[in-house]
Parts: C-alpha cells; structure tokens; sequence
C-alpha cells in the first residue's frame, strides 16, 4: 500500500514539477504544499463514516483546476477505503476539484481519455460496458461516486478535504413462481442509465439490457431467481422489469420504478439499493407481487 501511495505521489510530483519547468517558474518546490484526501460513505440523509465498510478494488481520483481544466489522475488499487485511509499528495498552490471513483473497475466501466490542460471537466464521464446488442453479461461491480467543490491549496500546512461518496449500483433480486414449465424464460431489465457525467448526471445514452444470473442456471422450472447489478436508479425514469419465453414473446412487462413507488412513495434511492422482488403467477398474469416484504398485488386466484 505505502509503496502504491509513494508512487502515485511521485508521478503527480513529476507532473507539477513538469508544469513549473514549462512556465518557467524559479524554485517552484518551495510553492507545494501537503494535499490529504480522506473518503466517507453516505449511508443515510446524515452524512457519516461507516462501522464497515465495502472492499472496493480501485479507487480512482481525477482532479481539475479552478476552471475545470484536467490537471491529472491518481489511482490506487485497494481493499478498502476506511477512516484509516489517506491519500497524501504533494500540490503546487492553487485552487483545485475533484471526481472520485470508488470501486472503479475496467473490466465494467471505461472512463472518458484525459488530457492535461485540455480536457474539460463537462466532457468527462464514466459509462458502464456492454456487449453487442447493449447487454450486460457481467454484472457490474459496486461503485461509487464523489465530488468535491473547489478547495484552496494553502502553503505551509497540511490541507484535508473530505470526499463524500454516494453508492450508484443497486443489487436486485427476482424470484418468480408458477411460469409454464413447458417453456424456458428470460428475465431482464431494460433502462438507459448506463452513462454518467462528473456531477453524476444521467448522460444521453442508448438502452441497456441488463441480464441476471440464475440460481438455476437450466432455466427450465416453473420457479427462477435472477440476481442482477444495475446502475443508478431514479422515481423520475422507467426502468422495464421483463420476462419472455423461448419465444420471444414478452410475458410480462412492468415500469420497476412504479411499483416500488406505489407503495413506498417515500423511498430513497441515493440510499436504497438492495431489492427482493417476488413475483406469482397464474397463466402470466401477476397475482401476488412482493418488493421487500412489501405487499404490492395479492389477489385470490
């Protein structure tokens, strides 16, 4: 770890020490000052660091000027990010911002090319992969996000700035009951919420199909349990529960949001992300629906 934390300071004090080389700057050193980031969960409306804390595989933190201009990236790959972690960065003086990506993983996400002193921060984001047809085969991996608003780098102390990150993937679970068990089924949803600005704004993007993994993998029995990883969820969008035979013919298609909403209307999705969904059936028409325990529909069949 320290010798991870000792490299990724020496490259960003090339970096700066490159800058002042090229502005011509005499005894630039003697302007840096210590920069220590430190990470907090949000966990609730009232910010607060965790008991526990999740394993996260990399942390990755890009940091623009004042202006929003890219000035350079650090990434450390860890097992967590706790109370004990800092990341301690030599910083010329100056005024700075930046984006923190929490459990950032390639093999899931790819984030926008940075050029130094080109790129803007408006024209940067983070978009999850996909296969052909913009499926999900993978489930993406926990992420999360933070921002920090410009914060002046002072001289001649040790300055801490606080990123507070906000989880964006949420873990659903489906369980569905009397299917036809002559047919093979697919479940699935649909929603276009695979791209994100730095301020975590939903991005223009095409539909996502994401797809679950099975407890049963034959897919073959009147009961299936389909565990997926989905991005951000939101009450002002229509993410599409679905499930369709060996046919292709959709069998049941259903706003997610809406029926989460119908009977918690006060739900919190910044802070909300793990949902069992269970699902009963009658010849395809839902009789019974479940949403955390939640009764949603139950009607006598």
């Amino acid at each position: 770890m320290k010798i991870r934390l000792k490299l990724a300071s020496l490259v960003l004090l090339l970096f700066v020490l490159t800058n002042c080389i090229k502005e011509n700057e005499c005894c630039c050193s003697q302007d840096y000052t210590v920069l220590g980031l430190k990470f907090r969960y949000e966990t609730n409306k009232s910010i607060h660091q965790q008991t526990e804390f999740p394993p996260n595989a990399m942390l990755a933190v890009f940091i623009f000027d004042d202006k929003g201009t890219f000035v350079s990236q650090i990434n450390d790959s860890l097992n967590q990010v706790n109370d004990d972690y800092t990341m301690k960065l030599p910083f010329k003086q100056g005024s700075y911002q930046f984006i923190a990506w929490t459990g950032y993983d390639e093999t899931c996400y790819q984030l926008s090319a940075c050029i130094p002193q080109q790129t803007d921060i408006h024209d940067f984001f983070l978009s999850l992969k996909r296969e052909k047809d913009n499926q999900t085969i993978n489930q993406p991996s926990l992420l999360y996000h933070g921002i920090h608003d410009i914060v002046k780098i002072r001289e001649g102390k040790e300055n801490i700035v606080w990123i507070d990150l906000k989880q964006i993937t949420n873990h659903i679970q489906v369980i569905v009951h009397n299917l036809n068990d002559k047919k093979k089924h697919i479940i699935y949803i649909e929603d276009n919420n695979g791209k994100y600005d730095s301020f975590l704004q939903y991005a223009d993007d095409e539909k996502i199909t994401y797809l679950p993994t099975y407890s049963n993998p034959s897919n073959t029995t009147s009961s299936l349990i389909a565990d997926f990883t989905v991005m951000k969820l939101d009450k002002n969008r229509e993410p599409r529960l679905k499930i369709s035979d060996d046919t292709g013919v959709i069998r049941y298609d259903e706003n997610l949001i809406g029926k989460l909403l119908q009977k918690k209307p006060y739900i919190d999705f910044d802070y909300n992300h793990d949902f069992t969904i269970e699902i009963s059936f009658n010849d395809y028409i839902p009789v019974s629906i479940k949403i955390n325990g939640w009764e949603i529909i139950n009607e006598s069949v």
